[in-house]
Parts: structure tokens; C-alpha cells; sequence
């Protein structure tokens, strides 16, 4: 399949491209709830990561990483990289090991012990809330170990069909 991009010199390849995304952006730009959006998750990393400029400095810290990771992600693709791997590699994609949602698992439940004792000693309405967030906690604990058998069996398949159909010498 004849891709455009393939003739360009590097320097037509990033002019290319940056006008690609401004176009996408502009298309965008006339979506009100995309800018809410856009406007709300840097007002929260903004309250998580308490910029001394506000949301206007969360915003351009935001862009200046989109732009190194847009960069990063270019040149992998003019590498000849495939798209999932790259989301992997700038962390939009999970590529957690099963071990790792167990551990998260057995914190979770170290947490919900914790809870539980709260539960015990609280009375009226804090045991309720307590009681509601332990259910949350049992859903999202339950979700986990789904996940973390979902993993084994992917691993184990991995491993499973790793040589296979390669040619063995004679």
C-alpha cells in the first residue's frame, strides 16, 4: 500500500505531520466538550501536581510533554515501529504482568482489613459510608483477580506459543 509519507524528506515528513495534528486539533477546537475535557484534566493535574502558575502553567507543561511525546512516537513510526508497542512504550497502554495486579491485589486487601477494623468500631451513618466503600473495595479487589487470571492465561499462552511455527535445522 503506497503511503505518502514514505517520499518525504525528514524535514517535509515533520512538517507533514505537525500539520496533520493541527488539522486534527482545529477540527477539535470547535468541539465545546472536547475543550471541557481538555480543560478539566489539566485543572486536575493541576491540583495534583500544584503548579505555581495554575491551570494555565498545568496547560502548557501539558503541552510541552504531549509535544516530546509526539516527537518520540514520530520518529519510532519513521523507525518502522507498530502503534501498540509505542503506546506501551509512553505508558498508554497497560503492560502489566500478573504479578504485578496481584500485588495490587494483596494491597488492596490489606486496606480492606484496615477498613474493616474502622467498620467494627464505627457506629450510625460513618459505619454506613465505611460499609459502602468496603463494597466498592470487594468489586474492585474482585475485578483484580479477574484480571490477574486473564494475565496468567495470556502469559501462559505466550509461553506456550513461543517457537512455535519456526523451522527447526536438519
Amino acid at each position: 500500500m503506497y503511503n505518502k509519507y514514505f517520499t518525504m524528506k525528514k524535514s517535509e515528513l515533520k512538517e507533514a505531520i505537525k500539520n496533520e495534528i493541527t488539522s486534527v486539533l482545529s477540527e477539535q477546537s470547535n468541539n465545546p466538550d472536547f475543550d471541557k475535557k481538555v480543560a478539566s484534566f489539566a485543572k486536575k493535574i493541576n491540583n495534583e501536581m500544584g503548579y505555581p502558575g495554575g491551570v494555565l502553567e498545568a496547560m502548557k507543561q501539558i503541552k510541552s510533554r504531549l509535544e516530546r511525546i509526539i516527537s518520540k512516537v514520530e520518529g519510532a513510526k519513521r523507525g518502522g515501529a507498530e502503534e501498540e508497542p509505542l503506546m506501551k512504550m509512553i505508558g498508554l497502554s497497560e503492560a502489566k504482568s500478573a504479578a504485578d495486579v496481584d500485588k495490587e491485589v494483596k494491597d488492596l486487601e490489606s486496606k480492606m482489613k484496615d477498613k474493616a477494623k474502622d467498620f467494627k468500631a464505627a457506629e450510625g451513618k460513618a459505619k454506613d459510608k465505611i460499609k459502602d466503600e468496603l463494597k466498592d473495595m470487594t468489586t474492585k479487589r474482585n475485578d483484580l483477580k479477574k484480571k490477574v487470571e486473564d494475565l496468567k492465561k495470556k502469559e501462559d499462552k505466550e509461553i506456550a506459543d513461543k517457537g512455535r511455527d519456526q523451522e527447526l535445522d536438519a
